[in-house]
């Protein structure tokens, strides 16, 4: 054996470390223990016994992070480190990715197969999204809703996730109403003007514009990383149909996707491009949603009857690749389609 191999090798297990490490980062966050151990130094054993874990595998695990740099192990003593304590701003990309997609993953040779589309956790892909919406598709929405004439009086999330999001916006008023929908919408709202209904989104505006009530000129409906899933799974005239019905039912509509140039090297060559959008394309080819250029998506607002008030990309601070692209969109003419 020659004298390189052993370097060779450690070099070669790189991504195998990476992907124990992904793991491990996304239970420290999903077992409760990130939460439990920020608060400052504590005995594993008090820990592993308020959570409810095994404390000896408990120790076993944080021994791992700790070799990382994640914590610090001291006796029965643990604690997070700066490293550690960096990281809770990022906990949403980890349930996104980690453990929305994590069976993704395990699914590619099947999927290359042609053997259908690869499963993945609906929840946490739900709850993951919102998160990380707070940081870039959120902000983008509030950017999109500037450029309404008027404060909308209601607003309808269609494909909520788990909520948060849509609480978000009708927190920032309290005279806006919200209606999350989606199949993994929480069952009930505790807030006041905030209902939820469990349902896809194409079955609930069309049940909902062939209904007696009355449109709401002054609402907005909002379509955050939906319209990809719908093209995937029911074709592009019931995109097209979508967006006519939810402009006819409400007076605009706020779209946000993702632009697809997974072959372009300005962006994929990008620090984000390699960490975040090369596995966000890859898992995009597995499962049942298909992403599109932007052109794609203006050429398809269009066809719909829709005019493209404005246009906006999210802040470079959080993400200068300007891939995730927001668009408000109104009735060509203001008369239905």
């Amino acid at each position: 054996m020659d004298e390189g191999f052993e370097l060779r090798l450690i070099e070669a297990l790189q991504p195998v470390r990476g992907f124990a490490l992904a793991q491990g980062i996304y239970h420290l966050f999903s077992s409760g223990l990130y939460e439990r151990i920020a608060d400052g130094p504590q005995s594993v054993q008090e820990v592993a016994a308020a959570l409810e874990l095994d404390a000896a595998r408990t120790s076993g695990f944080l021994r791992y992070l700790a070799n990382e740099n994640y914590v610090t192990l001291r006796g029965d003593t643990v604690a997070l480190t700066e490293k550690g304590r960096g990281l809770g701003p990022y906990r949403p990309w980890y349930e996104l990715l980690v453990g929305g997609y994590a069976e993704t993953f395990q699914q590619v040779t099947h999927v290359l197969r042609g053997k259908g589309y690869a499963s993945r956790d609906g929840r946490l892909v739900g709850i993951g999204s919102c998160g990380i919406s707070a940081y870039d598709a959120l902000p983008l929405v509030r950017e999109l809703m500037s450029d309404l004439p008027a404060t909308p009086d209601s607003i309808v999330d269609l494909g909520c996730g788990d909520g948060t999001f849509l609480a978000d916006l009708v927190g920032d008023s309290g005279t806006v109403t919200g209606i999350g929908v989606d199949p993994y919408a929480p069952e009930e709202s505790s807030a006041a003007g905030l209902d939820f209904v469990r349902s896809g989104a194409t079955d609930y505006v069309r049940n909902t514009v062939a209904s007696d009530a009355e449109p709401d000129s002054s609402g907005l409906c909002l379509a955050a990383f939906l319209l990809q899933e719908i093209l995937e799974q029911e074709g592009r005239s019931a995109v097209v149909e979508l967006v006519r019905a939810a402009l006819r039912h409400s007076g605009h509509l706020a779209v946000v996707e993702v632009d697809h140039r997974p072959a372009d090297p300005q962006v994929m060559q990008h620090g984000l491009g390699l960490a975040y959008y090369n596995p966000y394309y890859l898992l995009h080819v597995l499962t049942e949603q298909r992403l599109e250029t932007d052109q794609f998506w203006q050429d398809l607002f269009r066809e719909a009857g829709a005019s493209v008030v404005s246009r906006r990309v999210v802040d470079p601070r959080v993400d200068s690749t300007g891939l995730e692209v927001g668009y408000l969109l109104s009735r060509q003419g203001g008369a239905a389609q």
